[in-house]
């Protein structure tokens, strides 16, 4: 979240310049984000590095509850075929 906050006053701060300065037109956005896209990657490395980081920490704690659904379904899966043995068992039986 910061880091895209940082990116996003980067942009604000780029587009301010080059409107006081005197660019108009439809390209000033554009070379605006463009100016913000490599600062960004040059001076806040760091940042980048931590978001990444924390991405893939995020997305391996969804894969990991992916594997206890799984682990979840399998057990109960286990426990239906115990149960219907049971009760061909006890059908065999009567």
């Amino acid at each position: 979240m910061t880091y895209s906050l940082l990116r996003l006053a980067l942009f604000g701060a780029a587009l301010g310049l080059l409107l006081l300065v005197g660019a108009r037109g439809w390209l000033v956005p554009l070379v605006a984000a463009v100016v913000a896209f490599g600062l960004s990657y040059v001076v806040f490395g760091r940042q980048r590095d931590a978001a990444g980081a924390w991405m893939a920490e995020r997305a391996g704690r969804r894969e990991g509850r992916s594997r206890l659904a799984r682990a979840v379904e399998e057990d109960e899966a286990a426990e239906d075929a115990v149960a219907e043995r049971l009760r061909t068992d006890q059908d065999r039986t009567a």
